[in-house]
């Protein structure tokens, strides 16, 4: 959280009582009831799972435990080798001996074939289960904290945790599980043949056994501590990264993308850190386990020729326990570099287990518990109601509040922006607790009540509403989740719905879209204009008739047309229910039965309208300031004419879609209609080496170290075969036996050196290179994203939600083309083609015949890796969708919690989930069959070694010197064959992962800032304005026209302002002058230029731009404000940000804030109000210093007194500079030099405001139904 109890304790205590301190402590820590990550992950495994996994793991330790079982064959073949070399045994019992072991062989390899089959279906497929589940349970728990919890995390880190976290778990599960317990099998079996081959030879191996448990148990403890950090890291960094996709029209008009980058960069850097330091430990840790296995050899032969001497063991014995302890460790050595999958899982289920566990016991809508009244009257008081806000428990909020809400009846609330006004509705909804006082409904504390009940009576429409991305017609039935006709019959719904949509004067711009209720809204609603979002959010709140109706400035983003009618709805369907509006505008709450005056978190004075007018207070003086006051227009409005909405004689065909996709130029590839393209692995490769361009060093330094450690083992086949030789000899040669095993011994001791400086190297390179590549790849992704045309954003497949889970996925997922992944790669590649050489060398024919099973095991591994890409592509596309519904609910969490639709998101979630589940099986089914078949090849590999082997040595007078090292080398090679293809799924992921990110940064941008040099630059801009002819759609309504033939001019230092109905095409304007879209047809001039002649980023810098809906990013306040300056930043004074934000009317609030300009404002601006965000993002462009100001709406989210104030502030910063101005509010643009109407896309006015009055026609009509009186 972002609120440090330790720290504050000192402040809360001389501010609070110990009970007021223990109850926002509560809401701040929630309470916390850890799980370790191996009973969290079992909680999180159903029964079914359950045996499924133990039989699975079963199946991979006997798939295990084969291998070392075989070796018994092999220590026997040895022996019987001997015997033939010395005369011992004669040509036909030797020839028997070879075809009984051969089928032996045979039938261990259908035994591992089987075995290992199940084990990896049965892992992948429990592993999918338990993912899912731990996906659903985080979502769950997400989605039942207070809202105090959501103030110190980002959309973008729940969106990390629900994907990437996830997945590293998954990973754990079905990749690595499965590996690590066949290895485990072959280990613990190895040991044991040792132990009943021979006990006392194997003790002498225990030392390797504690070198190599040592090594993991101390490595994986700083590796899970360091992934920890790097994993909080990359959360905290996807925190910034969602942020900004979410708003890039925000970033792009303030040039913000390189500030963003930066600040995400930072991230990534104490990511890449801890990181390293992981792969360090891993690298340290594989290398001794690899290390310590030579040494063991070296050990084993030494003391196991004492014991040969003396008649203790027999040749036999040495060769089982030997190869068998090779196998054994062998394998562990293979799966040491899953340790870093493991310990990633182990990191990310302790992280996600924190957020399941905790719970907010005051707050807390997933219990059942609390009354539930049979009827609602709707009679709410608060008595002596204390607040202070979690975040920032320095301040009080609300003093002492005594009010009453009369059931039935209309209460409005108005006041200054910050006076306390929503916080009321806060905690109303329970999103907040009060630490003081008693909010009583009916006579019931609503503590006291059940939270999902107490919602459900309730229905919000607040100051910024949020679509989902869905139809509109689902957007509007969400109202209706929880209630007794949530299951109602189809046909029922939809009148509902179209009741709804009519009340809320939403119903005409809906049927006027080609798909009716049907249209998708986009991200957010990004598909529609302020007021059609706002407008769709109060017909769902009004669909499930509440008891009690809360109204956050529920029409502050209509025009006065459409507010004038949807006003008229609300008083309808306020009728019969307790109504509580929150309104800067008071000509909409001048019925209400009661208006609160409050300031400053106390009440000043209440009454009616009229009421409070005759007491010529301070509700008269809000009054006063917001009436428009030319006495020609008071004359003008008083005429006998009844006033006719715009709409009723000119119906509007809404083509507003505010974010729609970019539509290029003639001459080029429009970005809609570019197809993803699928790329060879080769060229592939080179995308991802070009990521990591510079890294050469380490990467040469990587392979060279891999070759070292690669060439280990077909060179210790050559001293092994050299010491079975000596082993062989007869009584009479001891002495030279024992003398050759002395220096062969001597010889494991250094390749053991060499190999632990090979491991070590690799291990370190390939982890700077693989680090430096992720955190290349992270920060080239989201400067990619943050440069794409502006429409891209509106499409369903490229979400804010999406494309926060492709950064933080894909980024990670390219870590299977380095690391762990590539420097295994190049070890095994090595081992493999050194040992085919040299067995080639000493042994031609042998190492053909066995070499040739080899190829096989290596198409079985390629057809897996295809199969496994397959999955991956399904998986992919299933759990971004996921990852988008996830990302969209959580960054919504106050509507979610208002709608209760935590249990319906969840069932949706849920279906999503499942169904990617179930078109995987075939997928995994295939994959499992491939692996396994490789894996059983080895030992037909070795079947066929010792049957052909022993033909050569029966004819071609094979030496026993000759038949070792090609068998040990051919073997190494084939078990590393088969180890090769076990990083298959990294492999899949990577190659999945490499193609989305190139195709991202592939796809063509019509309108990137990145290229600075192209274009026109100017130092000096005279800011006349010019639309020729100008006809603009939307890529995604191209059959419908947001503009035709519009001709606008603004002279240099004019104040132009465009006003209309909602969706008339005013901020489609503001988008074309901020150059997110080019036109369809015309052109847009500045200064007699063509804006596409300018450089982008040159173009921008001249302008600011402050849009309806106010954009921050979690921070203090002066970042914020220092935002749209980007490397300019360093050079601003104090002095400089005081002045824009006193002339934004910020200052003063700024400052009396404990921490001034050093504030936390939280994600997306959270700890703040409407009217302060709004402030400091105008103190924010007014900073730019532009020449051409754009403001779309840029009062509307502030109060009366606010507005005035900050509106002389922006006619004061409008002298001398081109300015143009989308209002709703007339009494904003009543001073504008000339003011255009524009309706359905045209301009059908223009003049000031006193031309356009007296010609009575549609400005006139606005402005009659805009007046208070």
């Amino acid at each position: 959280m972002s609120v440090e109890l330790g720290e504050d304790g000192p402040k809360l205590a001389k501010r609070l009582q110990d009970d007021e301190q223990q109850i926002l402590t509560q809401q701040i820590a929630g309470a916390t009831s850890y799980l370790s990550s191996t009973r969290f992950v079992w909680s999180c495994t159903s029964s079914w799972d359950g045996i499924i996994l133990i039989i699975s793991a079963l199946a991979a330790i006997v798939g295990g435990a084969v291998t070392p079982a075989a070796m018994i064959l092999v220590g026997q073949m040895g022996q019987s080798f001997r015997g033939y070399f010395i005369g011992e045994t004669d040509g036909s019992a030797f020839q028997a001996q070879v075809i009984r072991t051969t089928l032996l062989y045979v039938y261990l390899a259908v035994a591992e074939f089987f075995a290992i089959y199940i084990a990896t279906v049965g892992f992948t497929m429990s592993g999918e289960h338990i993912a899912q589940r731990i996906r659903e349970r985080y979502l769950a728990a997400v989605l039942r904290q207070n809202i105090a919890y959501f103030e110190g995390i980002g959309v973008g880190e729940i969106a990390n945790c629900i994907t990437a976290d996830t997945n590293l778990i998954q990973d754990a599960i079905t990749g690595k599980a499965s590996l690590t317990l066949s290895a485990i099998g072959s280990f613990v079996a190895a040991f044991i043949i040792s132990f009943v081959q021979s006990w006392r030879l194997a003790l002498v191996l225990l030392p390797a056994i504690v070198a190599i448990v040592g090594s993991m148990s101390i490595g994986a403890s700083f590796m899970v501590k360091y992934t920890i950090r790097s994993l909080g890291s990359y959360s905290q960094g996807a925190s910034i990264a969602e942020e900004a996709i979410s708003s890039i029209e925000t970033v792009a008009a303030c040039g913000m993308q390189e500030t963003l980058v930066q600040r995400y960069d930072q991230h990534l850097i104490t990511a890449r850190k801890a990181g390293l330091k992981s792969g360090i430990s891993l690298a340290i840790m594989i290398a001794v386990m690899n290390a310590a296995i030579f040494w063991s050899y070296g050990l084993a032969f030494w003391q196991g020729s004492r014991f040969l001497v003396v008649d203790q063991v027999n040749l036999a014995n040495i060769l089982t326990i030997l190869y068998a302890t090779i196998n054994g460790a062998f394998a562990l050595g293979n799966v040491a570099p899953y340790a870093q999958a493991f310990v990633s899982g182990v990191a990310a289920t302790q992280k996600i287990s924190q957020t399941v566990s905790r719970q907010c016991k005051l707050i807390d809508p997933s219990v059942s518990t609390g009354e539930r009244p049979s009827e609602t009257i709707g009679r709410i008081e608060l008595r002596n109601v204390k607040h202070v806000y979690p975040s920032r428990p320095e301040l009080t909020v609300l003093h002492g509040l005594d009010l009453i809400f009369a059931e039935g009846k209309m209460t409005a609330i108005v006041g200054p922006s910050g006076c306390g006004k929503s916080t009321i509705v806060g905690l109303l909804e329970r999103f907040y607790g009060p630490v003081g006082g008693d909010i009583v409904l009916d006579g019931r504390d609503i503590a006291t009540l059940n939270l999902t009940w107490l919602r459900q009576q309730i229905g919000l429409v607040s100051q910024e509403p949020t679509l989902f991305s869905t139809t509109i017609f689902e957007n509007i039935r969400y109202g209706l989740i929880g209630t007794s006709v949530e299951d109602a019959p189809n046909q029922e719904i939809e009148e509902l719905v179209i009741s709804a949509a009519r009340t809320a004067n939403a119903y005409e711009f809906i049927t006027a879209l080609p798909d009716g209720f049907q249209t998708h809204v986009g991200d957010r609603g990004s598909l529609l204009s302020g007021g059609q979002k706002q407008r769709i959010a109060i017909a769902r709140a009004i669909i499930k008739n509440p008891k009690i109706l809360l109204l956050d400035e529920a029409t502050s983003a209509l025009d006065v047309k459409s507010e004038r009618l949807v006003q008229k709805g609300l008083d309808n369907a306020a009728k019969g229910r307790t109504t509580i509006v929150i309104a800067h505008r008071l000509s909409t709450i001048t019925a209400a039965d009661n208006i609160v005056v409050m300031s400053e978190g106390q009440i000043v004075e209440q009454g009616t309208h009229n009421g409070l007018l005759e007491k010529r207070s301070i509700y008269y003086d809000l009054i006063e300031k917001q009436r428009i006051h030319a006495e020609k227009q008071n004359a003008l409005i008083a005429v006998e004419e009844p006033v006719t909405a715009v709409s009723e004689k000119h119906p509007i065909i809404t083509d507003q879609v505010k974010q729609g996709k970019e539509k290029q130029s003639d001459e080029s590839t429009s970005s809609t209609e570019w197809k993803e393209s699928e790329y060879s692995t080769w060229k592939l490769v080179r995308f991802v080496a070009g990521l990591n361009r510079g890294q050469t060093i380490p990467m040469l330094g990587g392979l060279l170290f891999s070759i070292i450690a690669g060439a280990a083992h077909p060179t210790q086949s050559v001293f092994f075969a050299k010491m079975v030789s000596s082993l062989s000899r007869t009584s009479s040669n001891y002495d030279a036996l024992r003398r050759d095993v002395n220096y062969w011994s001597w010889m494991y001791l250094m390749i053991g050196f060499t190999t632990l400086i090979g491991w070590l190297g690799q291990g370190v390179c390939f982890a700077y290179y693989s680090q430096s590549l992720t955190h290349r790849a992270r920060r080239q992704t989201l400067e990619t994203i943050l440069h794409q045309d502006i429409g891209l954003f509106s499409s369903p497949q490229y979400s804010s939600g999406m494309l926060t889970a492709t950064l933080s996925t894909s980024a990670s997922n390219l870590a299977g083309m380095s690391g762990v992944t590539l420097g295994t790669a190049f070890v095994i590649l090595t081992t493999l083609i050194a040992g085919f050489v040299l067995s080639a060398a000493i042994g031609w024919k042998l190492a053909l015949v066995c070499a040739c099973m080899i190829p096989i095991q290596l198409g079985c591994g390629l057809l897996r890796l295809k199969a496994l890409a397959i999955l991956e592509s399904k998986s992919r596309k299933a759990y971004e969708a996921s990852a988008t519904y996830a990302c969209e609910a959580s960054a919504a969490i106050r509507t979610v919690a208002s709608l209760t639709l935590e249990q319906h998101i969840q069932k949706t979630y849920h279906g999503i989930l499942s169904a990617s589940r179930r078109s995987s099986l075939l997928s995994i089914t295939q994959s499992s069959v491939l692996y396994a078949a490789s894996q059983s090849f080895n030992f037909l590999c070795s079947a066929l070694a010792f049957w052909y082997g022993s033909r050569l040595v029966m004819t071609d007078h094979y030496s026993m010197f000759q038949f070792f090292v090609c068998y040990t080398a051919i073997i190494a090679g084939s078990y590393s064959a088969g180890a090769i293809f076990a990083f298959a799924p990294d492999m899949g992921k990577a190659k999945s992962a490499a193609r989305d990110i190139k195709n991202l940064m592939d796809r063509p941008v019509s309108i990137d800032s990145r290229r600075s040099r192209d274009g026109m630059r100017r130092s000096v801009v005279e800011g006349h304005i010019q639309l020729e002819h100008v006809t603009f759609s939307y890529p995604t309504r191209s059959d419908r026209t947001a503009l035709e033939e519009v001709n606008l001019t603004v002279e240099p230092g004019q104040y132009v302002a465009l006003v209309g109905s909602s969706g008339s095409g005013k901020s489609t304007i503001v988008s074309l002058l901020e150059r997110f879209f080019d036109p369809s047809s015309g052109r847009v001039l500045v200064d007699h230029q063509d804006i596409k002649s300018w450089s982008v980023k040159d173009y921008r810098s001249h302008i600011s731009l402050v849009s309806q809906t106010p954009t921050l990013y979690d921070g203090n306040i002066r970042d914020n404000i220092l935002l749209g300056m980007g490397g300019d930043a360093e050079t601003i004074s104090e002095d400089a940000i005081c002045r824009v934000c006193k002339e934004a009317n910020i200052y003063d609030f700024v400052s009396s804030l404990p921490d001034g300009f050093e504030t936390i404002v939280g994600a997306r601006g959270t700890m703040l109000s409407g009217g302060q965000k709004q402030r400091i993002a105008i103190a924010r462009a007014l900073l730019r210093n532009p020449r051409v100001l754009l403001l779309d709406e840029a009062t509307s989210a502030l109060d009366s007194e606010s507005e005035k104030v900050v509106q002389v502030a922006l006619d004061a910063a409008s002298r001398g500079r081109t300015t143009v101005a989308v209002a709703h509010r007339i009494s904003t643009v009543q001073n504008a030099d000339c003011i255009y109407v524009l309706e359905s896309g045209r301009i059908v006015e223009q003049g000031n405001h006193q031309t356009l009055m007296a010609l009575k026609g549609r400005y006139y009509e606005l402005v009659k139904l805009q007046s208070v009186e």
